[in-house]
Order: C-alpha cells, then structure tokens, then sequence
C-alpha cells in the first residue's frame, strides 16, 4: 500500500510513525517511573504514619487507655491517610479496625458482622474480631503469615492484590516494641493503588491530549519540510523529462548548497555534457557526410576523365598520334591524382590508427628541417620565391619517427610555397623554446586564411576557396594527416593567419625524457 503513496506522502508517513513511537515509548515510560515513584512515597508516608501509630500504641499500652480512646485514635488517622488500619496483638490477631468517620473515597462493603458502607467505599470483609477463630487455608490466614518480617522488628512494605478488600493496595507493616525490645504486636496499614490510579490517570490525560497536539503541530510542519525536499526533486524529474525528449538546454533551479543542490548541479552538468556531446555528434556526422561526398567527388572526377578518353579513343573520335599522346598524358596524370588520394586516404587511417606509436626513437629535427627544405627548394625556385631558414645549432633531439616528421614539415612548407604568390617569400625558424621545448615556426606572405575558414583547416577535404580547385593538385588530405602526426607526437599546434598578410605556423615538440 505505501508504494502507491508519493514519495513526500511516504516521507511523512514514515516522520509521523517514529515520532508517535518514540513519544509513545516516553509516554509508557515516564507513566511507569511516576506511578513507581507515587507508590514509593506512598509507602514511605504509610512507613512514618506506622511507626508514629506503633509509638503511639505502645505508649498508650503503658498508661493503660480505654479501648474506646484506642479506636478513636484509628478512625482519625483512617481519615488523615486514606488508609486502613490493622492493630495486631503479638499472636497477630486482630485487636483493633479503622472504619472511617465519613465517605473519604473508601471504606468496607460486606463485612463479618460490619454490614454494607455507602457507594465509593472499598469492597470487601473487615477482619474478624480476636476471639473468632480464623481458619488456617483463608486468605486472611495467608496475610497474616506473610507479616513474618514484621514480628522479627523489621518494617515490611509491599503491593499486593488484598485478599479482605479485593482490591491491589499498598500494605505496609510496623513493628509495637515493647519497653524491653520484643514485639508485642503489629500496625498495619492499607492504602488502595486505586487512588494512585485516579491521579496518574488524571496525569495521562493531559499528557495525551499534549501528545495529540503534539502530533499535529509535527504532522504540518513535517509535511511543509518534506515539500521543501520533495518540490526540488520534482523539478529535477521535470528537467531529467526534457532532457530525454532531447531538451539539453533544461537547468534545474538550485536554491541550497546540501546533497540535493549538488544532485542539482550534477543533473546540470549532465545536461551540459549532452549537449555538448551531441554537438559534436552532429559535427562528426556532418563531417561524415563531406568525407563521404568529397572522398565520392575526388574519386569521380579522376575517373570520370579517364573514362572519357578512354571511349574516346575507342570509339575512334581521337585518332591522330599526338591528340592520342596527349590523352594518354592526361589519364596518366589522373591515375597519379587518384593513387595520391588513396594513398593519402590509407596514411591517415593508419594514423588514426595510432600504428607508429611504438616506432618513436630519438630524432634530430634540425636534420629533417634542412632535408625538407632541400625538397620544398625547386618548388620555391619555380615560383620564384625566397625560401629562408634560421636553423639553430646543436639542438636536442626528440622522440619521434623520422619519416612522419619529414611529412609533417613537408605538408607545412608545400602549402607555404603553393600558396604563396610569385615573387614572396617563406621562412623556417627552429629553436629551442625553454627547457624542454623544441619550436619550429614556418612564415609565409601570402594570401592568409580568412577567420571564418580558420578553425577548419584541419578538417579532410577542407579547401578555403570552396571551389575546390584542382588546380593545385592536393588531394585536401594534407592538414588532416599533420594533425595526426603532431598527436602521436604530442606536439602542440599554433596557427595566425590574417587576409592579406600570410599565415604564420608555430609547433612545439617536447624532448626526450
């Protein structure tokens, strides 16, 4: 059944059921310390008045007094205790009963020879008088035996359900002394619970209806706590909702710093995350989309030529030895585009693929700057471009793999010089950048890089112009694979480049540890 509750109605539910037990428990325990300590000073009054009736008693023994004035004594202080008080002789007789001179809240009902009291008064026999034989198996016999104690000088004080008032009363027994010591008889007092019971009860109620009120004071400001817990917890549901149906801009409202305002921030992170992550799937996909079109596009037209002269040449519409000549150029040529393509296709995938990172050792980098250039310098030459260096001497080596790192320049320094106009001018810088760093700058003064097309350059088949031009005979493959080579290297990139005033390249490599 409580699973079918909510969850602040539970909270509540389950608040209330140990309040009520815990103030249940302190209830039935401060009940039960009263009741004992109520009784135990009724026991210590019964144990003073006793022992004052038993000096009283023995004093009056000595000075010979009336019956009459014996008895007197007793109904006063029957009225004074709310007691009934026994005088045994020393063979524990009967000699002497208090009955009480008004309907104080308790008395006799059926009595041997004592007759009916008035309502309200205590139920039961008066004791028989000391010439009536008292039968060994009655249950007054077994009250008088167990005053033992008593006879031996001792005080005796118990609770017990009495066997003449058919009632639990306290009964309390007091030894008369005599001038010499010896017992010579006994006070006995009897005081029914059932006043005790009346004032604990009167106790009871009041305390109950303060728990009741308790309980509902507890009940509204449990249930306005647990909406202050509950209410934030709702909305984390809400914005958990959004974000499932694909709404990752959903921020959950935190208004405290406790566990639930850091399951707040954790559910906005989350959402942050998401977002971010399916951006990013978006991209990717998007770029799967190009790669696919490009890789098709780079593909078909290469092909595309290859197959027109080719049906042309079959067909006979070329048949002069030059015009055939000619086209075999040509086809070579695309077969040449196409292998570039492929091969720079199966490089970057091997890149990706992180095969050569336990084929790095200890490279000198002014050595594949130098080897580079010489490569780079009939292509400069063509152009008429200045190609410059400044190669710093003994510079430490790094791990790296050599092949990949002439690659790697070689992409930067083509690109340079292809870009370049006739008549500029490139320049290399490679130094060492603080202790553990190897720096390599490449300075171009061409046409520069737009800042829009900036943070695309290392996409695959990514071309500034947006024509793609093929011009130029890259296959649009080439910043991709160097930036899989500066990653395995663990080398850093920096690119500034501005429109009409070229594009300056910064790499670092860390040395061997």
């Amino acid at each position: 059944m409580l699973k079918r509750l909510s969850f602040q109605m539970r909270l509540v539910a389950g608040f209330m059921l140990v309040l009520t037990i815990v103030l249940a428990s302190i209830l039935l325990g401060a009940s039960a310390f009263l009741k004992s300590r109520v009784i135990a000073a009724k026991e210590q009054e019964l144990i003073r008045k006793g022992s004052d009736i038993a000096e009283r008693i023995s004093n009056a023994r000595k000075n010979n007094p009336s019956d009459a004035r014996l008895n007197l004594i007793l109904n006063e202080l029957d009225t004074y205790l709310d007691a009934r008080i026994w005088i045994l002789d020393a063979s524990r007789r009967p000699v002497e009963v208090s009955i009480g001179r008004t309907g104080m809240g308790m008395g006799m009902g059926k009595g041997l020879g004592m007759g009916r009291m008035g309502p309200g008064r205590m139920k039961g026999t008066v004791p028989p008088s000391a010439d009536m034989e008292i039968p060994p198996a009655s249950p007054l016999r077994a009250l008088l035996n167990s005053l033992d104690p008593v006879y031996r000088g001792e005080v005796l004080s118990q609770v017990i359900e009495h066997p003449i008032y058919e009632e639990q009363m306290v009964v309390v027994g007091v030894p008369i002394l005599r001038a010499d010591g010896k017992v010579d008889g006994a006070v006995l007092l009897n005081a029914p619970v059932a006043a005790v019971q009346d004032f604990l009860s009167h106790i009871y109620l009041f305390a109950g209806i303060g728990a009741l009120i308790g309980l509902l004071v507890s009940f509204a400001v449990v249930r306005l706590f647990t909406r202050s817990l509950v209410q934030p917890l709702r909305a984390m549901q809400d914005t958990a909702a959004a974000i499932a149906k694909g709404d990752y801009s959903a921020r959950v409202e935190i208004s405290s710093q406790d566990e639930i305002g850091e399951l707040g921030h954790s559910i906005n992170g989350l959402a942050s995350d998401l977002g971010d992550y399916m951006l990013e799937v978006g991209k990717t996909e998007k770029l799967r989309r190009d790669f696919i079109a490009n890789v098709s596009h780079e593909l078909r037209t290469p092909l595309t030529v290859i197959r027109g002269y080719i049906e042309a040449m079959i067909d006979g519409i070329i048949r002069q030895p030059e015009q055939v000549s000619q086209c075999q150029n040509l086809i070579k040529t695309e077969i040449i585009r196409l292998e570039r393509l492929i091969q720079d296709l199966l490089t970057l995938s091997r890149l990706q693929s992180d095969k050569i990172a336990g084929e790095l050792s200890p490279v000198q980098l002014s050595a594949v700057a130098k080897h580079v250039l010489n490569l780079i310098e009939p292509l400069a030459e063509a152009k008429k471009i200045t190609l410059t260096n400044q190669i710093a001497e003994n510079l430490p080596s790094v791990p790296g793999n050599r092949d990949r790192l002439i690659q790697l320049l070689l992409i930067f320094l083509d690109n340079a010089v292809k870009h370049s106009p006739v008549g500029a001018s490139v320049h290399l810088t490679l130094d060492q950048n603080g202790p553990d760093r190897i720096r390599c700058i490449i300075q171009d003064t061409g046409p520069g890089i737009s800042p829009e097309d900036l943070p695309f350059i290392w996409e695959r088949f990514y071309k500034a112009d947006k024509a793609h031009q093929r011009d130029s005979g890259g296959s649009g493959l080439g910043l991709a694979i160097a930036r899989q080579i500066l990653r395995l290297h663990n080398a850093q990139v920096r690119v500034d480049s501005r429109p009409g005033e070229g594009t300056r390249i910064e790499l670092e490599f860390p040395l061997a540890s």
